[in-house]
């Protein structure tokens, strides 16, 4: 298992080298001078010209390619255009409350979707497994902000039994985690209905086998027929789909933090993309991207600890 980790985490060189390379040619290459949003509506030719060349603007792409990875290496996104600020540090201020939120959402999207899923599969054909397929529907159709302002007015305005936005104090308090309520259950209820679909059609695969016969043939009791013989064995797809839901729901916060104004990096990338703020907007792309990356590397990693089968040499 180490071999394959330290092979796994050589493989990823090369792909961490074209996200950056991506995210650099995406704001390269986008329309727009950074030299003159800096300098303002009323800077002359020369000043514009002036601050091009201090940023190092004026050279070759490739040069500015290398002189941004060396810094990315050394913990160096740049400065801010608008605030001045490190763009690692202001990212390192709001990654928290991105990657919790995300994980609220996804833990439970995972339990939701994986416990309707199993029972839908279990019940095929029942009244419980067509309500819950149909709620999958929704929750795969439904725009995200509209179920995020659909959850306000009903548990903010007219209930008033959760607060409407924003986080106040620290996430893993327990008025944080009451700030986290709606945004979490906004942002995981598409990747719940997914689960739930994944769960229904893997488990359905598995419990036809001869293998769950015999199980049930020799008394076993049905939840351990299931538990362990079904769903263990139908584990490999669910896990594929959590691990790639996991990387939307950080791309996914981009609407939800807007909506109930929480400070986190999607909040950040909107409003940096505003203000045409390139430097953390690069930062913040290279920031989800990575983690992206490296949460499907998390995901190999389970597969080869849960499933002997699947062979890595």
């Amino acid at each position: 298992m180490t071999g394959y980790i330290v092979k796994r985490l050589l493989q990823l060189i090369p792909v961490l080298i074209g996200v950056s390379i991506v995210v650099f040619l995406m704001i390269y290459l986008i329309p727009g001078d950074a030299a003159e949003v800096i300098a303002g509506p009323t800077a002359t030719a020369e000043e514009i010209a002036n601050i091009r060349i201090k940023l190092g603007l004026d050279q070759p792409a490739y040069v500015q390619y290398f002189r941004y990875m060396s810094g990315v290496v050394r913990g160096d996104l740049g400065y801010s255009f608008q605030t001045g600020q490190a763009v690692s540090e202001a990212i390192a201020t709001r990654y928290v409350n991105t990657f919790g939120l995300a994980l609220f959402s996804a833990l439970i999207a995972v339990i939701i979707g994986v416990t309707a899923g199993i029972i839908s599969a279990v019940k095929q054909n029942s009244w419980f497994d067509h309500i819950c397929m149909s709620i999958s529907i929704l929750g795969i159709s439904a725009p995200t902000f509209w179920i995020g302002l659909l959850l306000i007015i009903i548990f903010c305005v007219e209930l008033k039994i959760l607060p409407i936005s924003g986080l106040s104090g620290q996430l893993w308090t327990l008025d944080g985690m009451k700030h986290m309520i709606l945004p979490a259950v906004t942002l995981g209820f598409n990747s719940s209905a997914m689960i739930a679909r994944m769960t229904r059609s893997s488990v359905l695969e598995i419990i036809h086998q001869d293998y769950i016969m015999t199980a049930r043939a020799k008394g076993l009791s049905e939840f351990i027929v299931i538990m362990k013989h079904a769903f263990k064995n139908a584990l490999i797809p669910i896990i594929t789909v959590v691990g790639i839901d996991f990387g939307s729901l950080l791309g996914g916060a981009v609407v939800v933090e807007s909506v109930f104004a929480i400070n986190g990096i999607g909040r950040l990338m909107v409003q940096s993309i505003n203000a045409r703020d390139f430097p953390m907007v690069q930062g913040t792309v290279l920031v989800v991207a990575t983690t992206f990356v490296l949460i499907n590397l998390m995901v190999d990693i389970i597969y080869a600890a849960i499933d002997p089968r699947i062979s890595y040499k």
